[in-house]
């Protein structure tokens, strides 16, 4: 059989994927951790250690090790944050005792959030503790880590020497692995440009480091074993003192393969080289299949070998002069030389994009479609820029003063990097919000683009229509991957913690009503922002600020700084219209943040209606000029009404403003014959279940069937409170929180009305 490996990988896959369709929540469940926010000693062994950068911005030093209970079985790691960077490291090997805070790993709670259990659960992370210090050491230490981990941090001191801060950051990240020196900007930049793989220690790395010394051993004149063994056991170090990451281990593996088929004569197969890796991978971690890394690299190196092929834009400049035939010694011009250089980096970028969208379907939302041409600019010069990295790391451990001229040229190609990816305009215009496929989508568009690379050298119709047909193929497969039907009204209470976030989906149309949360730092950038990615939504219609309090204004501030960089698109903000004496410094400086980003600005009061394609808001509260000293009473609340279903978004009203809701409900109510309605559809329950408001005479008036509340799970202030609890099961209403099932999904599609909670954590 022609690739036995290949088909060994395949079923292996499959099996895993169903395998952990069944157990996936069993296995990222089992983390076997003390309660959370406990202190805990730990005896256990170094695994291995690094730098990483705390939430605070702080370097601080971090262990991994292996408790002693766990050393001879498939054992997971403690991630230790220890107390200071300035406490000495135990050695690599070493046997420690350790006492700290723990900090479990949870799962998201909105679709689209990081899930940060499976994440480390991959990486075989059981939990994490901080604030450690260090009780006891012994043992003997691993001294080949040791050396490596040494030789690392010193070569990354080299680097210090001789680069600017950020030069030097990136640089570590690009040639030793180490991402933890980056700001989180830079980063940013990198991905929603499309060109994080470069900082990947992955193939390029081997062919350039790994290759160059096979070839210099060769012409040395060295033995063949010798030839062959001492690049891998110099790349196999390499890559450990890099981390062994998915990617660098795949390219590592099929370096190895490469060097050792002709010693024993074979021929190299870079498929079967891929499979091994795969293969060796997943036995040792199975969870590999859901992670984006592990599918990002191994989905390129599959498009550029098997997808590529497939693709015939190389064709059309084959023979360069039509009608003539082609000799070796022909000349080519300069200009079709640059041309079929372009036609081919073009084919290698649409191959790649072909193979990894998937991953970016499942695992980001959004796929920058100027990667595929900035990538013709930044592809070419990594060769460089790798090997003038290198020479300055080296030269500098003599002094910064020696590796100054070729960090000239590390920066400049490093600048233009920064240039190319700084444009927001690009980044907004060309970033396709293609929101979240499920596994079914991705499954119907692997079979077609299987169909496509099949169809490839087979003439069952004439080239013309082969062609389109193969090209209709691909239309059909992209659209089932990126495909969504959509309710006719969808409302998400997002799960913020101890705040509120609501999106309103109609008619294609989408809507933010406030955004902000005291208890999830940078609420916006980590909950709001990745759940609207999940669900395609590249730009809001409008985005409601009900009063000005921290959580609920927050997340709208991270919106607006996304916005900035090139993100999510706000057309309008709508903030309640309430006299100067009211406003407070967060509303001021929501004001200042709208203008600077020229988002046109309506104040709404009592009264005024706007609408969201076939939905219409009316507000009832605040009274225009509204003079109050608490930001709650001045809450805006807003009266939606879409054919028979009605919603009440509240904020945190109360006191004086709960007040005038009620009046404004009794004469938005009030019919000829004085009778009430039956009540409405949905209640958004009023500063997250306070007792404060939602009284009876409230619920009297507004009956609601269903009511949703917005609340931190475990939150200093008891909300929701008991009292509004008990008045809103005596009206009998069905009720949703968050702090309980996570974010909350009501969908309305002709006259049904569903509610759920979409996430299971």
């Amino acid at each position: 059989m022609k690739r036995p490996l290949c088909l060994l990988a395949i079923l292996l896959s499959a099996a895993v994927c169903i395998y952990l369709e069944v157990f996936l929540s069993d296995i990222t469940g089992n983390m076997n951790a003390a309660p959370d926010g406990s202190y805990q000693t730990v005896i256990g062994r170094v695994q291995s250690k690094e730098v990483r950068r705390s939430y605070q911005g702080e370097f601080l030093p971090v262990i991994y090790i292996v408790p002693t209970e766990q050393i001879n079985i498939h054992s997971k790691l403690i991630q230790c944050y220890l107390e200071s960077g300035d406490e000495a490291l135990p050695a690599i090997g070493e046997y420690i005792q350790v006492s700290g805070k723990v900090k479990t790993f949870s799962a998201p709670t909105n679709p689209g959030e990081f899930d940060s259990r499976l994440y480390y659960s991959t990486l075989k992370i059981s939990y994490r503790l901080t604030g450690v210090k260090i009780l006891k050491t012994g043992g003997e230490p691993n001294r080949y880590r040791e050396t490596l981990y040494k030789i690392r941090r010193f070569l990354e001191s080299s680097l210090d020497r001789a680069l600017s801060e950020q030069d030097s950051a990136i640089m570590k990240a690009m040639l030793l692995g180490d991402k933890a020196f980056m700001d989180e900007e830079t980063k940013d930049m990198y991905k929603d440009n499309g060109i994080m793989h470069i900082l990947a220690v992955s193939g390029l790395h081997i062919s350039l480091i790994g290759m160059g010394l096979y070839e210099l051993l060769r012409k040395l004149g060295l033995n063949k074993v010798m030839t062959m063994l001492f690049p891998i056991a110099f790349m196999y170090s390499y890559g450990i003192m890099c981390g062994m990451g998915t990617s660098s281990f795949r390219a590592i593996c099929m370096f190895a393969l490469r060097l050792f088929a002709p010693v024993v004569g074979r021929t190299y197969d870079v498929l079967t080289g891929l499979s091994l890796a795969e293969i060796l991978l997943l036995l040792d971690q199975p969870l590999y299949m859901y992670n984006s890394g592990f599918l990002f690299s191994f989905g390129a190196v599959i498009g550029m070998t098997v997808i590529r092929p497939a693709l015939s834009f190389d064709a059309a400049f084959e023979g360069v002069t039509s009608g003539k035939m082609k000799f070796a010694d022909d000349e080519i011009s300069f200009a079709k030389e640059i041309l079929m250089k372009l036609s081919s980096g073009l084919t290698s970028g649409l191959s790649i994009f072909l193979a990894t969208l998937p991953v970016y379907a499942s695992f980001y939302y959004t796929y920058p479609l100027h990667s595929i041409l900035l990538n013709l600019a930044v592809i070419p010069l990594m060769g460089i820029l790798m090997l003038l990295g290198i020479i300055t790391m080296f030269l500098a451990i003599f002094g910064g003063a020696f590796g100054v001229i070729p960090g000239m040229f590390v920066h400049i190609i490093l600048s233009l990097y920064r240039f190319l990816g700084s444009s927001e305009g690009i980044i907004r215009g060309s970033t396709w919000y293609m929101g979240h496929s499920q596994k079914w989508q991705v499954l119907i568009y692997l079979g077609l683009v299987a169909a496509f690379v099949w169809l490839s050298d087979k003439d069952y119709l004439p080239p013309l229509k082969m062609s389109v047909t193969r090209v209709l193929i691909l239309a059909m497969a992209v659209f089932a991957l990126t495909f969504h039907v959509k309710p006719d009204l969808e409302i998400d209470m997002v799960d913020v913690g101890q705040g509120d976030g609501i999106v309103i989906s109609c008619g294609g149309r989408h809507m933010l009503i406030d955004g902000g949360s005291t208890s999830t730092k940078n609420v916006g950038k980590y909950r709001i922002i990745p759940f609207l990615k999940y669900k395609g939504i590249g730009r809001l219609d409008a985005v409601v600020m009900t009063h000005e309090d921290e959580d609920h204004v927050s997340g709208i501030l991270d919106i607006m700084d996304d916005m900035e960089k090139g993100g999510i698109w706000i057309d309008r903000l709508l903030l309640p219209e309430v006299s100067t004496s009211s406003q407070g410094e967060n509303y001021d400086f929501l004001e200042k943040r709208a203008d600077e980003l020229r988002i046109p600005i309506d104040y709404i009061n009592t009264g005024e209606s706007f609408s969201l394609s076939g939905a219409t808001f009316t507000c009832l509260n605040p009274e225009r000029g509204m003079i109050t000293e608490e930001p709650n009473a001045y809450s805006m609340v807003l009266y939606l009404m879409y054919g028979e279903f009605t919603a009440l978004f509240t904020g945190d009203v109360e006191n004086e403003g709960l007040t005038n809701v009620k009046e404004a409900l009794k004469n938005l109510w009030l019919s000829a014959e004085d009778e009430y309605p039956d009540g409405i559809t949905l209640l958004k329950v009023a500063h997250h279940g306070s007792k404060y408001t939602t009284d009876k005479e409230f619920l009297d008036l507004t009956r609601p069937r269903l009511s949703l509340i917005s609340c931190g799970a475990g939150n200093s202030y008891g909300h929701p409170h008991d009292e509004v609890l008990q008045r809103l099961e005596n009206i009998g209403t069905a009720v949703y929180r968050t702090d309980e099932c996570g974010m909350v999904t009501v969908e309305v599609n002709g006259g049904k009305v569903t509610a759920y909670c979409p996430v299971n954590f």
